[in-house]
């Protein structure tokens, strides 16, 4: 059944169109929309067979979810018998492609106006005729954005749904009522905030672009907490020096608990768990190529001068800190810090911008830090020559 309810759709190419303060305002993380003719004229930048390429890879992230006369199966990769997992109604799923493929990268620009820190990966589905995952729920944000082919998505509300395994490595829901329900073709885009209950089906073979969120749970907010701590850094034993007498040595004191309380608090706010943080927010799990021979700052300082461009290397997303309201003035990619005084801070926020580097993006000349700085990132795989 189409949907009906307008409030759940936006069209880009009608009237005010689409806008990222109104979307924010009004949908992120408060309920799905479907906006139609997001990209104009659109032309995939990956195939299937592409992607069955980085399925084989053994440090890629791949799958292949199928059905068969109503049975579930899921093949992890790396795959190598397609022939043999590509039964019945098929997808093939594989994260991360935007740390492979740089030519995926445009698809995530127009999603800018959610910082770095959140976004975790693109994934890339194929999948063919009838082909879907199930209904199920997720605990993050993701745009669905829509390649070539047709796919019907349907959208329910949060509820207590009933939770089944069809197969030990797949957790769908036994089904809900869509308020969403809707054919996209390409260029279309789906937003579904956490908790929603979404349903994908292919009406033909079909690709699809999942621009997928990280919302850190308690847990692995604590996670960062300990591996601080387990540096060494605001690990402070108990003290209570100032304890009095009480009369019956089983009963637990309140301010005992306060205390114990206020030392974890302490640490929180220390400005060691604030650089933890921030190393743990950056971190994007990214592939490490690093050089094999290692360039020299004389060589990338030449080589800068001359007039050579520099990118990020796939998948590179930076934070940046301008050392204001707690924060130090630093550089923050995949967990490593790179410290910047405040002359700087130009040339830093041109390098976090992800765009082609060169010595006309600033007025002043760059300092040693911050060649410096280049040539660690390029040693390390994280910056490239440009070759545009």
């Amino acid at each position: 059944m189409p949907t009906n309810d307008n409030s759940y759709i936006i069209d880009a190419q009608s009237g005010n169109g689409f806008n990222a303060e109104t979307f924010l305002k009004n949908y992120w993380q408060q309920k799905p929309v479907v906006i139609k003719h997001f990209f104009d004229n659109f032309v995939d930048p990956i195939d299937e067979n592409d992607l069955a390429g980085l399925a084989q890879e053994s440090e890629v992230d791949a799958r292949i979810i199928s059905n068969v006369k109503g049975s579930w199966h899921v093949e992890q990769g790396p795959i190598t018998d397609f022939d043999k997992a590509c039964q019945g109604k098929w997808t093939l799923l594989v994260q991360g492609v935007d740390k492979y493929v740089p030519d995926v990268t445009p698809l995530l620009d127009p999603f800018s106006f959610i910082p770095n820190w959140r976004l975790d990966d693109l994934m890339v589905s194929f999948a063919t005729n009838g082909a879907g995952v199930g209904a199920h729920i997720d605990q993050y944000d993701v745009f669905l954005v829509q390649g070539k082919g047709r796919r019907r998505w349907r959208v329910g509300k949060p509820a207590d749904y009933k939770e089944v395994f069809p197969h030990p490595k797949l957790r769908q829901i036994e089904g809900f009522d869509p308020v969403i329900d809707v054919v996209v073709e390409p260029g279309d885009v789906v937003y579904v905030p956490p908790g929603w209950p979404h349903d994908g089906a292919t009406i033909e073979d079909s690709l699809t672009y999942s621009v997928g969120y990280r919302a850190p749970d308690n847990l692995q907010l604590a996670e960062s907490l300990a591996m601080m701590l387990d540096k060494g850094a605001h690990n402070y034993r108990f003290t209570d020096a100032s304890r009095s007498m009480q009369s019956n040595r089983a009963w637990v004191n309140p301010s005992d608990v306060a205390a114990l309380k206020q030392q974890l608090i302490d640490a929180i706010n220390g400005e060691d768990f604030t650089l933890a943080l921030l190393e743990a927010m950056s971190e994007q799990g990214m592939p490490e190529y690093p050089l094999e021979d290692e360039v020299s700052l004389e060589q990338i300082s030449n080589e800068f001068a001359a007039g050579i461009s520099f990118v990020p290397a796939p998948g590179v997303r930076a934070l940046l800190c301008d050392g204001k309201r707690g924060l130090p003035r630093a550089l923050f990619i995949n967990g490593s810090q790179f410290e910047f005084g405040k002359s700087d801070q130009e040339w830093f926020e041109v390098l976090a911008s992800g765009g082609v580097l060169n010595a006309t993006c600033c007025q002043d000349a760059p300092s040693f830090t911050f060649l410096e700085t280049l040539t660690t990132l390029i040693n390390n795989g994280y910056w490239e020559w440009f070759e545009g």
